[in-house]
């Protein structure tokens, strides 16, 4: 791509508003039991924030639009469980969120705006089954489709389709209790978004039955536009007790439940529950997180299936899968160093599945005798979608079907019901969606959807001042490669040095650094003429384990030190001022920010830090306690680990950001740091979003907010010389 002097830039107002710059990008795809429909959501044209329901003909490539739920809204607010649902699974569009094909392929469940429509894919009529006035979540089809399960005020139900009646399965919820739904420490640090499973042959459902009792009650004050709310939270603060989670499993015949003892330990977590094969297994997670047990239950006992044990902790995932014989299952384990694939057996013995592959990610769809997966080869910035033979037989890569423009890429998969073709959701450094069919045998290709990206009444206009990033990578003084992308504005030169922006994440979990299409963000950026940087520095996501590892017992040390040598990078280089450095990040990234600042105050000139966790003993048990322990055990790495120990060092420009009502990274972290900084005497600047959560995702609040973003890099870093 080209660039000139005369082409438009891209705006704040025009990158977050209507119609999307990249247009209606596809996602959520799914196919239809029959392979014959493959499923998407899209944005709707009139309203970023609204998502639709597209089909796709597999075999002609037709598209058309099949649902828009504009005209369909339920009465009566939005509840807390709907709300702390969407939050934690970073759910800011509104419309159809979520869909499940019925198992013979002649509904969709949809739940909107709090209600359970079934849509018939043949009439296309939508017809609600829950009562008008009330609302729900956490929707399931049974295996065969005949029954729904859903929550309700905290208590579970399951409607029967062909009596039309529902059925109340619990009744004791109340201010503290909730069955059939994650508890927050699930959905926000486990990503388990479900609290009850059906089983295979439908007679049982298990649910979880979570009691936030034995945590205190700490009152949030959420500031909105019209007055400030008193929230009473029982939030789980790390080193304290965590919600009590009981797992029963109720006989629908007889309409009883049994409780099995599921915790080794008083403290466990419950991680993950599947039901979908012969029996009960679940995943069972010590407190400090370095032991995960998986196990089935036989008959009235637990049998052990797998045992993972780390010195630092274990990463959870999806990827147990039961193979269709019912004998055998997939499992991913890091145990070698990174994550690969196994097969176990019922016995307990768990056999590696020998592969060409660096990291295997997650399992897509697998038989007896094949899987197919996502994963990296040699270069983790680059993720492809595997064919693996279970015998050992090797594996061929379905994704780039032998293209060189797509060998550097990103692709993600969804599979037929049969395995015979594969969805892929590609995406390059040129490409921002592409969405290729792949027959899985043949591996014939056929491109569904592609981002057009001349479209003039989208990114048309902007193509020619378009910059492409560069990629590369450095090496951490732990002997690691620290992989980057690189933006730099137009004009920048040994002549008229720029300065940069570093846009950071860094915290575990998180990868920024891939050959997909990168976020506008960087071109708003350099729009305003500053290069930007993204390093995965170690303690980010998706390598091996050893580069993981070095956070443990002390955040903000490797991490810093990796970031400043991205800035050493840039400040070497003859189109980066080296003295005009910057640093970006939200969240764990704001927290960076501010260790950055005040680590390395000779590095970086100015930063702006949105969400941060300040100190640690204000975040939550599962995720803090992962890589920190708890604060009685480790009381040193919770004070270095803590931007207090280091405020003195901060000397350069700081825009601290937080929502007033974030409920995750909680406002005392902004408040704290706010007295600490007049304490000492150190000027920053502040801008508060009344009534906003973590995310800070509204549109009005990203427009004010990116605007004074650039406003502030600008006053302080200036523009290319």
């Amino acid at each position: 791509m080209t660039s000139t002097q005369s082409a438009p830039t891209l705006t704040v107002e025009r990158l977050f508003s209507e119609p999307p710059l990249l247009g209606q990008a596809p996602s959520q795809l799914a196919f239809s039991p029959d392979g014959s429909i493959l499923t998407f959501l899209a944005v709707a044209e009139d309203d970023r924030e609204r998502l639709t329901l597209w089909r796709s003909d597999v075999e002609s490539g037709e598209q058309r639009l099949w649902l828009d739920p504009v005209a369909i809204a339920n009465t009566g607010a939005e509840t807390e469980e709907e709300k702390a649902a969407r939050e934690r699974k970073r759910l800011f569009a509104h419309g159809i969120t979520s869909y499940q094909w019925s198992p013979d392929g002649g509904h969709i469940l949809l739940p909107i705006d709090g209600a359970g429509y079934l849509f018939d894919t043949s009439s296309e009529q939508l017809r609600r089954f829950t009562p008008e006035g009330t609302r729900q979540t956490d929707f399931q089809f049974s295996p065969s489709g005949k029954q729904i399960s859903f929550v309700r005020a905290g208590n579970l139900y399951v409607y029967n389709r062909a009596s039309d009646a529902e059925r109340q399965i619990t009744s004791d919820a109340s201010d503290t209790v909730s069955n059939g739904l994650a508890e927050f420490i699930a959905a926000e640090e486990m990503h388990r978004f479900t609290g009850h499973w059906w089983s295979a042959d439908e007679h049982r459902i298990a649910f979880t039955r979570v009691d936030e009792a034995p945590i205190p009650i700490t009152h949030r004050h959420d500031v909105g536009p019209d007055g400030i709310t008193t929230v009473a939270q029982r939030y789980p603060f790390t080193g304290g007790p965590n919600a009590e989670v009981k797992l029963g499993v109720f006989d629908l015949a007889a309409a009883a439940v049994s409780w099995p003892d599921w915790a080794e330990a008083s403290d466990d977590y419950l991680a993950r529950v599947d039901f979908s094969g012969p029996a009960l297994v679940i995943q069972v997670q010590s407190r400090n997180q370095q032991r995960l047990t998986l196990k089935m239950l036989d008959g009235s006992s637990w049998k052990t299936l797998a045992d993972e044990e780390q010195k630092t902790w274990i990463n959870l995932h999806d990827g147990f899968t039961w193979l269709p014989d019912n004998k055998r299952f997939l499992w991913l384990s890091e145990r070698s160093g990174n994550q690969q694939l196994y097969v176990g057996d019922t016995d307990g013995n768990l056999t590696p599945v020998p592969s060409n592959l660096g990291r295997v990610d997650e399992i897509v769809w697998c038989d007896d005798q094949h899987a197919i997966t996502s994963g990296w080869q040699e270069d983790p910035t680059c993720n492809h979608i595997w064919r693996v033979a279970l015998d050992g037989g090797g594996s061929e890569c379905l994704s780039h079907g032998g293209d060189e423009a797509w060998r550097a890429s990103w692709n993600d998969a969804t599979a037929s019901r049969d395995g015979s073709a594969v969805a892929l959701r590609q995406s390059n450094a040129e490409t921002p969606v592409q969405i290729t069919l792949t027959d899985t045998q043949s591996q014939a290709r056929q491109v569904l959807y592609k981002t057009d990206l001349a479209d003039p009444s989208g990114y048309g206009p902007l193509l020619a001042s378009h910059r492409t990033p560069s990629f590369g990578s450095l090496v951490s003084s732990t002997g690691h490669d620290l992989h980057y992308r690189l933006t730099l504005p137009e004009g920048a030169s040994a002549e008229s040095p720029c300065p940069a922006v570093i846009y950071v994440y860094g915290g575990p979990g998180v990868q920024r650094v891939s050959r997909a299409f990168a976020p506008l963000t960087n071109q708003l950026f350099a729009a305003h003429g500053f290069a930007v940087l993204e390093l995965d520095n170690r303690g980010s996501s998706n390598r091996e384990k050893s580069f993981e590892d070095v956070i443990f017992n002390h955040l903000g040390e490797a991490e810093v030190a990796d970031q400043v040598l991205g800035a050493e990078m840039l400040g070497a280089m003859g189109e980066v001022d080296a003295s005009r450095i910057g640093i970006f990040g939200h969240s764990y990234g704001g927290f960076m920010t501010l260790m950055c600042l005040a680590k390395a105050p000779d590095v970086f000139a100015a930063g702006v830090s949105a969400a941060p966790v300040t100190d640690w003993t204000l975040y939550d048990t599962h995720y803090t306690e992962r890589y920190l322990g708890t604060p009685e055990g480790n009381p040193e790495g919770y004070e270095k680990s803590a931007i207090f120990a280091h405020l003195d060092g901060l000397k350069g420009p700081l825009l601290l950001m937080h929502g007033m009502a974030d409920d995750n990274v909680l406002f005392t972290n902004a408040t704290k740091l706010m007295a600490a900084l007049q304490e000492r005497d150190i000027a920053f600047e502040l801008m508060t979003y009344p009534g906003s959560k973590h995310g800070l995702q509204e549109q009005w609040v990203s427009i004010h907010r990116f605007k004074l973003i650039c406003d502030f890099f600008t006053r302080h870093l200036g523009t290319p010389q």
